[in-house]
């Protein structure tokens, strides 16, 4: 099996919720009536400071995620010690642990799209993604090395 370095693959999953949002935009763009538009400006004050509560949800889930990470991980490298005859037991149980834990700080970033495709303003979703994409980040750099 070809293994994916941590270099490509942290930024990788880092970015899935910044694509999320910009595929969600292209499609809300495209798809969306004048009704369902003036009916987001009308949500917009209201769910605006919704959004602004994810930014610190999304640090403690970051900070939260670096612990699963490190949970997790240490289970997974327990199996594969007893998977003797696979040569890919770690690195596999290594991908496995980031992309668990991964999801942990993005959750929240999800949620802060989802208020902004019913009316949110952008810049607390923007700020959400950003500490989500770095909450990632900071797992992969906090990971125990291989060996």
């Amino acid at each position: 099996m070809a293994t994916v370095s941590r270099r490509v693959l942290l930024p990788l999953i880092a970015l899935s919720s910044p694509l999320s949002l910009a595929v969600e935009t292209a499609i809300r763009t495209a798809l969306f009536t004048d009704e369902m538009r003036e009916l987001r400006l009308m949500v917009r004050d209201t769910l605006t400071p919704i959004a602004w509560w994810f930014v610190p949800v999304t640090a403690a889930a970051s900070m939260l995620g670096v612990l699963v990470h490190r949970m997790v991980l240490r289970r997974a490298l327990a199996s594969a010690t007893k998977r003797k005859g696979d040569p890919d037991a770690e690195e596999n149980a290594r991908v496995t642990a980031l992309y668990v834990a991964s999801s942990v700080p993005q959750l929240p970033a999800l949620v802060a799209t989802f208020l902004f495709t019913a009316g949110a303003r952008v810049e607390p979703v923007m700020v959400t993604l950003l500490v989500a994409a770095a909450g990632v980040m900071l797992q992969g750099w906090t990971a125990p090395r291989e060996g």
